[in-house]
Formats: structure tokens, C-alpha cells, sequence
């Protein structure tokens, strides 16, 4: 995925071709054990302002991550060498470089920058985290997440 969601975007044919097989493969392996936070919040995007799901996750995902750093363990550094352009393993990596890159990435491939940006009002944040809190993937998260949680994440990514 990491190396054909440029070209997806770019929409190449190596690129979607590559975005097909990993979108595959990555939904056979979150069939087997859940999602997470991000999945469950990105659902009330869809339902009340139409937001396209790929992107409401894009939207969501670095605010969750920083979120969810405190339950990683190792695996952020793992993900961080694999789509980072840098060839060279990082040296005394941090959580929050992935963050970073993510963010950066969704910069680079126009993905709205917060919440306000597809329209989402302020009255609605807690209607949602509670439509959120009904998904199946809750359990799934790294962290464990109260509505309370969820309100505050949707806050800060708004």
C-alpha cells in the first residue's frame, strides 16, 4: 500500500493495480482481528456529511495514532520504515515521526486537514462519538476507549 497509494491517487495503472492487491490483503487480515477507533470514527463522517470512508479515516488517522502511541510497541517504527521514502532505518525513532509522516502524506495527497473541512459543526461531535462507540471495533483498539475519549479525539481533530 505504502508504496502505490501515490500512484493510486495519481491514479496510474500500477499504482491502482498495487492499492487493489493491498486493500485485499489488508481486508483479509482485519476480517481475523478488528480495526480499531479509526474505522469507528470515520462511520458518522459518512452517514452525516457524506465523506467519502478512505478519506475520513485520512482525515482521523493521525490524531488517533498519537492517541494510541502509548499502547505501541514497536510497531509504529516498523510502519514508519516502511513507508517513509528514506531508505535508511531511522535512528532514535519516536511515536510521534509517524504521526508526522502521516500527516505529511495526507498533506501531500490533498487529504482535507481537519474535520471542518468537510463540514463537520461542533454540535454534532458528541452524536457521533456515540454513534462511534457502537461499532464492533472498539474492542479492537490498541487502547482501551471510553466516549469521553472519543469526544476529545474528534475535538482535536476538528
Amino acid at each position: 500500500i505504502s508504496k502505490s497509494l501515490r500512484g493510486a491517487v495519481e491514479n496510474t495503472p500500477e499504482g491502482r493495480e498495487g492499492m487493489a492487491l493491498g486493500q485485499y490483503v489488508a481486508g483479509m487480515g482485519f476480517s481475523n482481528v478488528g480495526l480499531g477507533i479509526v474505522h469507528s470514527m470515520a462511520h458518522p463522517l459518512g452517514a452525516l456529511y457524506d465523506t467519502p470512508h478512505g478519506v475520513a479515516n485520512a482525515i482521523i488517522l493521525p490524531t488517533v495514532m498519537e492517541y494510541n502511541a502509548l499502547a505501541d510497541i514497536g510497531r509504529y517504527e516498523k510502519i514508519y520504515n516502511y513507508v517513509s521514502v528514506d531508505k535508511e532505518p531511522v535512528k532514535d525513532f519516536k511515536p510521534q515521526m509517524l504521526v508526522d509522516l502521516v500527516t505529511e502524506l495526507n498533506k501531500e495527497l490533498g487529504i482535507p486537514e481537519n474535520l471542518r473541512a468537510v463540514g463537520v459543526t461542533e454540535d454534532k461531535i458528541h452524536a457521533m462519538a456515540v454513534d462511534a462507540m457502537k461499532s464492533g471495533n472498539i474492542p479492537a483498539n490498541p487502547r482501551e476507549t471510553t466516549l469521553d475519549d472519543v469526544i476529545a479525539l474528534y475535538h482535536k481533530a476538528y
